[in-house]
């Protein structure tokens, strides 16, 4: 029985070999690309902070007060959202007022439009007697004068009715403001307006800020800013691990004399940052250039591999195997880092699957573009 188990054992711890040589001899699959030349600036850390590019305190148009407030502090609110609605009683009141007024105006007008043709009658009739015995000189003139001030007072009527609709207008206004609205879609940042709390034209309810357009400003040294042009890209870290890229949107005209800087800034895609990492106020560096483009050897950023005695390498396919070859690194550039040793143009790197390779493990490349 032992030597049974014995000669099982043995099977047994072969085939496993034997699968396990089979396995190592299997080609590994890789994404490799070839390395090129391409055009690289030498940069220095600038540190800079979100900032927002639009912020405002929503703000009443009418005095009254706060009836309901329909937000809290870190709510998202949509352009259009009512925030605060004022009690109406005031002005509804108000507006009964005024379209009373308007109706007397109107009134007015229609009696002084019929006493305006009565007297225009009367001087008309009179007139037609100016070659008879008949006529009387003091009544015509008498007439002259009714119709004048017949006229004065349709001219008062009508001013009246204009008084009354711009009132009318107004009581519109105001009703229409006691609602006060989002003026554009954001985030809550501070809630001002309580209910029951009396606010003047103009008092602040919520200062709202758009999250989705924050800017970076950064202060710049002087020499550095006429190598950042608008519409320049300059890559940007939010903490070691993170990056995106940013690009100058305007050098403002302020110069601190004290540091010799100026605030440069810079508009950025945040959607692929974390958004526990944006905040205003959210310190970043920025890497401005301090030379010209120049042509430099490139790697892409995934084809690092950390080496054991510290250091950093790449794995090199030559005859279809892959050896890793110590680097020397230089700047960054987006997702690529300038080599200075270690790599020449032409040679075909592994920048995908090289987390388990082996020196000299066979490899099946493809291309970086292929699916």
């Amino acid at each position: 029985m032992a030597a049974v188990l014995k000669v099982l054992s043995g099977l047994l711890l072969t085939l496993v070999l034997s699968g396990m040589a089979q396995a190592q001899g299997r080609a590994a699959s890789v994404v490799t690309e070839v390395v090129a030349l391409g055009p690289i600036s030498d940069t220095t850390p600038v540190i800079g902070q979100l900032v927002a590019s639009v912020q405002a305190e929503v703000a009443t148009r009418r005095a009254g007060i706060a009836g309901e407030v329909l937000f809290v502090i870190g709510d998202t609110v949509t352009k259009g959202d009512l925030l605060v609605r004022l009690e109406t009683k005031q002005i509804e009141i108000e507006k009964r007022s005024a379209e009373a007024s308007l109706e007397t105006a109107r009134a007015g007008v229609a009696t002084a439009e019929a006493s305006l043709a009565l007297a225009i009658q009367g001087l008309n009739r009179q007139t037609k007697l100016q070659n008879s015995t008949a006529f009387s000189r003091a009544q015509f003139e008498d007439l002259q004068q009714e119709a004048a001030r017949a006229r004065g007072e349709l001219a008062r009527a009508v001013a009246q009715v204009g008084m009354a609709e711009a009132s009318m207008s107004m009581m519109a206004f105001n009703l229409n403001n006691t609602e006060i609205i989002a003026p554009f879609t954001g985030v809550v940042t501070e809630r001002i307006a309580q209910p029951g709390q009396y606010l003047r034209v103009g008092d602040p309810v919520a200062r709202l800020l758009d999250a989705d357009r924050l800017e970076i400003e950064a202060q710049t040294p002087t020499e550095l800013t006429s190598g950042l042009p608008p519409g320049k890209e300059v890559n940007v870290l939010f903490g070691s691990d993170v990056s995106a890229t940013a690009t100058v949107r305007a050098i403002l005209p302020i110069e601190t004399i004290a540091t010799r800087t100026r605030p440069v800034r810079f508009t950025a895609d945040l959607s692929g940052v974390d958004p526990l990492r944006i905040a205003v106020g959210k310190s970043v560096s920025l890497q401005i250039p301090v030379s010209a483009p120049r042509e430099a050897i490139l790697a892409a950023k995934d084809a690092l591999v950390q080496a054991r005695g510290g250091g950093w390498s790449i794995f090199v396919v030559e005859d279809g195997k892959a050896n890793p070859r110590p680097v020397t690194l230089g700047v960054s550039a987006g997702g690529q880092i300038e080599i200075l040793s270690g790599l020449d143009v032409g040679d075909e790197i592994v920048v995908r699957g090289n987390e388990r390779l082996r020196p000299g493990q066979d490899v099946a490349p493809r291309g970086s573009g292929d699916k």
